[in-house]
């Protein structure tokens, strides 16, 4: 389970929290099956009529989850992100009323370029949560998560069980072109006034 003290510590100071082995293995490989199983379709860049198809920048596929899942992994995950909400309502005071999600698919040589979290015409999104399920991930498989900050570049090892939280309208980031299959679980809490919240 995350450690909660130290997500909203590096939240406060740094605005992005990153832990492994917060799901365990037999989760992972549930998940990791149910990914597998499912229908995706290509992910697009925008949204609502805006979303558009474009591979130059993304070129990974989604699998919205539905609240309504009554898959005991899902329904597990689900939880998660509920107790994570009420934990960073409490601490931030954010209004953290909805939370959106979708499984991820990156086939080999996908990728997504440097972006935002946050839509120009909807801000709605304050905090991205992402769980990855890749087993056996090797740093030569490539798919790193690269946050773009002020000190520099900082990579994220897609591992198996491992989540990252980070501010969605702060922080740039992307992530790399993999050299094998990438599988996460991605989510956005949100609120419904779109102002913004800066922690540090």
């Amino acid at each position: 389970m995350p450690d909660y003290q130290a997500l909203i510590q590096q939240l406060c100071d740094q605005g992005w929290y990153y832990q492994q082995n917060v799901l365990d293995p037999q989760w992972v490989s549930e998940l990791a099956a149910l990914c597998h199983s499912r229908t995706f379709l290509q992910a697009g860049i925008g949204n609502g009529l805006k979303n558009i198809i474009n591979e130059s920048i993304r070129s990974d596929s989604i699998s919205w989850i539905d609240k309504d899942e009554q898959d005991p992994a899902v329904r597990r995950y689900l939880a998660l992100v509920e107790e994570i909400r009420v934990l960073l309502n409490r601490e931030f005071y954010l209004g953290l009323n909805d939370f959106e999600g979708h499984f991820s698919r990156y086939p080999q040589g996908a990728y997504y370029k440097p972006h935002y979290d946050c839509f120009a015409n909807d801000r709605r999104r304050a905090i991205t949560f992402i769980v990855y399920i890749n087993q056996n991930w090797q740093t030569q498989d490539g798919g790193q998560l690269c946050l773009h900050l002020p000190d520099g570049e900082h990579m994220i090892e897609p591992v198996a069980g491992s989540m990252i939280c980070f501010l969605s309208e702060q922080i740039l980031h992307e992530v790399k072109p993999t050299h094998s299959e990438r599988m996460a679980l991605t989510g956005w809490f949100m609120r419904n006034n779109g102002r913004d919240y800066y922690y540090s």
